[in-house]
């Protein structure tokens, strides 16, 4: 009797096991979610009513820093919603400052410091990549910071990204350095600091087409370094000194990057890292950036597929390769919230950077690609969904044990299934989205 009841037993429990693994995990975690759910009226910031927005705040909680991720910098639907959250942050949940994945020099040492709102349309079209600053759908966010700027109720901009690429960088910091160094008695009329000065204009002019043997590497490394201890001595303005060091730590990112490949995500997290401890203290803040950087588990890429993982511990790829999300939340943890955004249908920019990796081409318009049947996209289509917000559960910075599902999070142009749930604490889904034009 007891084998009977035992082979009965064996019997259920390998129909169990037979039946979950005919099952789509994925499928059922997509309706799941789906239930978890709930909609958003629009992506247009004119929408100043933000009742459907307080599930992101509930999601929220009391985290302090949320990256604002995009599928494309050419989604228009994206940086119209990501505007209307910036409202909502910054009025109803006290976010007050607002880092951009752009020039940290140019941002904080310019654009930032102006307060003559007739200026910033031009200077931020000069020193922002213009898909977030000289596109059509860029043009609320602009109005809404200038409104802030002279009102009680002010949001501050700076930037996250050693890339050099905005015109006050480019015009101004070999001068304004030169200024604070003797300022700082730093002796500017050594060879040294001479070169250094033209390996810094040679890489400004060149960027990616920098040649290594174009400058000296030993010399740039020995004099910033020199440079970094000279004003550390500084004491005559706290602020200005600390803005400066870590403005001479960018730089160094800046060479590195350029010169040696470095990883532009750690150095964008190192950035961070400063600005919040040192100059934005006990502030909200919000990062806008693209939803591949706000990853917060690394490994997440290597789920790709099984041959990229192999490759992925074999070449110990994982050691040097990271993302701005997974640095971040390792040092600050429980107070980083990544808000990922996907687009279904609709148009979008494909040429967002032309080859100055700085100005988008307005003119070119493409597609959203058709996602396969088995995507978060196609799935959230077939519910007759226009816009919603799907929280996900909290397993973030780590693999998550929820099944893995379709969807062009990482990329609008690159669908993969992946564990997202690791990746993102929420998502934001748009059906119809636009091109940089608003079209």
């Amino acid at each position: 009797m007891k084998n009977l009841i035992l082979t009965f037993i064996l019997m259920q429990l390998s129909n169990c096991i037979i039946g979950q693994i005919n099952n789509d995990y994925s499928k059922l975690y997509l309706e799941d979610l789906y239930k978890l759910s709930k909609p958003i009226k629009s992506f247009y910031p004119s929408e100043t009513n933000f009742d459907d927005l307080e599930a992101i705040g509930q999601s929220l909680g009391d985290k302090n820093i949320v990256l604002l991720g995009e599928p494309s910098h050419g989604d228009g639907g994206a940086i119209l919603m990501k505007t209307r959250i910036v409202k909502y942050l910054h009025e109803k949940k006290g976010f007050n400052v607002l880092l951009f994945e752009a020039d940290l020099f140019s941002i904080l040492f310019g654009v930032a410091k102006k307060k003559d709102t007739s200026l910033i349309n031009t200077l931020t079209k000069e020193n922002i990549y213009s898909c977030w600053s000289e596109s059509k759908v860029s043009e609320d966010l602009w109005k809404y910071y200038k409104e802030k700027l002279v009102s009680p109720n002010k949001i501050e901009i700076g930037g996250i990204d050693c890339r050099h690429a905005g015109n006050h960088a480019k015009n101004n910091l070999i001068k304004d350095l030169t200024t604070f160094l003797t300022q700082s008695n730093y002796n500017i009329s050594s060879e040294s600091y001479s070169l250094f000065k033209e390996n810094i204009s040679y890489i400004l002019l060149n960027e990616f087409n920098s040649n290594s043997d174009s400058v000296d590497a030993e010399n740039f490394t020995t004099e910033i370094n020199k440079i970094e201890e000279a004003i550390k001595f500084n004491i005559s303005d706290y602020e200005k000194r600390n803005l400066w060091l870590i403005e001479i730590n960018n730089l160094k990112g800046w060479f590195n990057y350029v010169m040696l490949g470095y990883n532009r995500d750690a150095i964008m997290a190192q950035n961070f890292s400063y600005l919040l401890k040192y100059i934005y203290p006990n502030k909200k803040i919000i990062i806008w950036s693209h939803n591949n950087h706000n990853v917060l588990d690394v490994n997440t890429y290597a789920s790709f597929s099984t041959e990229f993982a192999e490759k992925w511990h074999k070449n110990n790829t994982y050691q040097y390769f990271t993302y701005l999300g997974s640095n971040i939340i390792r040092e600050f943890s429980n107070q980083v919230y990544s808000l990922a955004i996907t687009s279904g249908n609709g148009n979008f920019s494909p040429k967002f950077f032309t080859n100055d990796n700085f100005h988008a081409d307005f003119t070119k318009t493409a597609t959203v690609p058709r996602s396969n049947e088995q995507s978060l996209e196609h799935f959230l289509e077939s519910k007759k969904t226009e816009l919603l917000f799907i929280p996900l559960p909290n397993a973030q910075g780590r693999p998550s044990g929820y099944p893995w599902f379709s969807a062009r999070l990482f990329d609008l142009q690159f669908e993969a299934k992946m564990d997202y749930t690791s990746a993102f604490n929420g998502i934001i889904y748009i059906n119809n989205t636009v091109n940089l034009n608003g079209q």
